[in-house]
């Protein structure tokens, strides 16, 4: 669960909390207000029925004052909360649709519409708590937005991140404030450039060095011819060979990773198993056997998908204790076979760069051959799998 979906569900919680308690605080108040005015209204309708029957006009007028009691015009009850007929009248206590509450007294011919405007202003006085919730609620609703724009820039600081984390090395968060968090984006932004620095650094230095490599080993190879056959010649020859084939993969890895974007287009896999089989170089093409049983449509780089699938035919070659191996294309997957025993560890292990079994240290190779193949797999979207069934190891690239 993220930061801001915790923070709202906070808030939420929180005015919800302060709604209910804003709701039975005036539900309270008003029942306490009702149950005041019932009690006054019930004690004074009782005084001004004997008063009607028994005091002059004038008399009534100063005896209501007495008890802050005071005409109003006659009015439409809303809510009828006590209604009392009397041998001579009626006697009415109910809320007008104004939200007043009214003493309604009819004695014979004669009625009063009344109101005490002493509880007037206590019902006033009781909208200042009302306020006071509201305004707590608004405050409320002011600090989840500021915290929420506080923290804007955290969503900005993991994008870049995440970016950086995928091989946008020249990725940075915008600083926007001198707080704690602008300060975050800061150190970010001086980490990703030290990063990045110490990457074109290694990048420039494997590049240099793997050129500067090949000159020599040419011109090795080139004496070695000079010389006369020999078991010290096929061993130097074999040596230059190994050096030159780890500076081929070596510029290889440096150059995929180099690689901002690959060129992305719609071939079949079987253009993508010749343009392979194109670059291993086999010397005896029975060694391995081909069988397409679905040619599908997929997209990518084909120069990169070709070499990953020929690195996975090269090292199904080098470790098979029989030949042929096999090539399978079905159902959006391109699987290499080929027999021997089961490998000594995990096979997340092997992708790691001049990692290989330990039985066969004399095989030729660095270990590069699946990590190169695991990296354009990975570039691509596409998934790299290993299988071993009855006996036979199995590398597929599913197309996903």
């Amino acid at each position: 669960m993220s930061i801001f979906t915790k923070i709202t569900l906070l808030f939420s919680i929180s005015l919800l909390l302060m709604i209910g308690i804003g709701y039975q605080i005036d539900t309270i108040n008003t029942q306490k207000y009702e149950s005041l005015i019932l009690q006054k209204y019930i004690v004074d309708g009782r005084k001004i029925f004997s008063w009607m029957a028994t005091s002059s006009a004038n008399e009534l007028d100063t005896k209501l004052k007495s008890i802050n009691l005071a005409k109003t015009a006659p009015v439409l009850p809303k809510r009828m909360l006590i209604r009392q007929p009397h041998t001579f009248g009626v006697f009415e206590i109910f809320e007008s649709k104004s939200g007043d509450y009214v003493l309604h007294v009819r004695y014979i011919d004669d009625e009063m519409y009344l109101h005490d405007q002493s509880f007037q202003e206590a019902q006033k006085n009781g909208w200042v708590l009302n306020a006071l919730v509201v305004a707590d609620i608004a405050v409320l609703i002011i600090i989840f937005i500021s915290i929420v724009r506080m923290l804007s820039p955290l969503n900005s600081i993991a994008s870049s991140m995440r970016n950086f984390a995928k091989g946008a090395y020249r990725s940075r968060s915008e600083v926007r404030s001198n707080d704690e968090i602008g300060e975050v984006a800061r150190t970010y932004n001086e980490m990703a450039q030290t990063i990045e620095n110490l990457i074109l650094s290694r990048q420039e230095l494997l590049r240099d060095v793997g050129h500067e490599l090949r000159t020599p080993i040419a011109r090795g190879l080139f004496a070695l011819e000079q010389i006369e056959d020999s078991k010290v010649k096929e061993t130097l020859k074999h040596s230059f060979q190994e050096l030159d084939q780890l500076t081929r993969e070596l510029l290889e890895i440096e150059k995929l990773q180099a690689t901002d974007t690959l060129q992305s287009e719609k071939f079949s896999a079987e253009t993508l198993v010749m343009e392979a089989l194109s670059k291993l170089c086999l010397v005896d093409e029975s060694a391995v056997k081909i069988e397409i049983k679905n040619n599908f449509i997929l997209e990518g780089d084909l120069y990169y998908l070709s070499l990953a699938l020929k690195n996975l035919m090269d090292n199904a070659l080098k470790y098979t204790d029989r030949l042929p191996i096999i090539l399978d294309v079905d159902l959006n997957r391109i699987t290499v076979l080929n027999h021997g025993k089961p490998l000594e560890k995990d096979f997340t292990y092997f992708l790691t760069p001049f990692t290989r079994q330990e039985n066969s240290r004399t095989t030729q190779g660095f270990g590069l051959g699946l990590n190169i193949v695991s990296k354009i797999v990975n570039r691509h979207g596409y998934t790299l799998s290993y299988d071993y069934k009855n006996e036979y190891h199995c590398f597929s690239i599913i197309v996903e």
